[in-house]
Order: structure tokens, then C-alpha cells, then sequence
């Protein structure tokens, strides 16, 4: 599995809301699903540092909320269909490719 998210960030996550924006929700499904940042950068096309800095609350750009959102369902459902989270490197690879669908 790839490198995990740092103890700072989960840290100061934890009392973050959804009044702190959009990428705070983003940041904390992914790491309770257990989704590398470098998954979610190759899913909305940007690089990992955009990633990171919308989980710490930075702006994004009004273009890609409405992908933000869509992501967040996705996880939310397969959260709750048992998808989530995701356990090894290998359920990794897979979940990435399920949502790319075939090349």
C-alpha cells in the first residue's frame, strides 16, 4: 500500500467541518476509506500537492467541485456496500481500475 497519510494531517483533520470546505469532507472519507491521495490526484486529474493542499482547506477552482462532489458519493456508497475501505495494495490497484473502467 502506498505510503499512508501523516499523523499531522489526520491530527488536523479532526476538528475540521464541512464549513471548512469541501476539501476537508474530501480528505476525511478518503482516509477513513483508506484512499491514497496519489489515487484521488489520477482520478481528478491534479497533481498530488493540489490534493493535499484542498484536504487542508485550500481554494479549488469552481470546475472541479462538481467532480469533488461525484467522488464523494462514490466513496459514501461504497462505504456502505462494504468497498471501502480499501485493505492492501492490490484492492487499491482494483477499486482505481473499477472506477477508470476499462482501458
Amino acid at each position: 500500500m502506498p505510503r499512508g497519510y501523516s499523523p499531522d494531517l489526520v491530527e488536523y483533520l479532526k476538528y475540521k467541518t464541512v464549513k471548512d470546505g469541501i476539501g476537508v469532507v474530501l480528505a476525511k472519507k478518503c482516509i477513513a476509506a483508506n484512499i491514497p491521495s496519489t489515487m484521488v490526484a489520477k482520478l481528478l486529474n491534479v497533481s498530488r500537492q493540489t490534493v493535499h493542499a484542498w484536504f487542508r482547506g485550500g481554494t479549488i477552482q469552481p470546475d472541479r467541485m462538481d467532480v469533488i462532489q461525484a467522488l464523494i458519493k462514490i466513496i459514501d456508497k461504497d462505504t456502505a456496500t462494504g468497498a471501502l475501505p480499501l485493505k492492501d495494495y492490490k484492492s487499491s490497484k482494483s477499486y482505481y481500475n473499477s472506477l477508470i473502467g476499462p482501458a
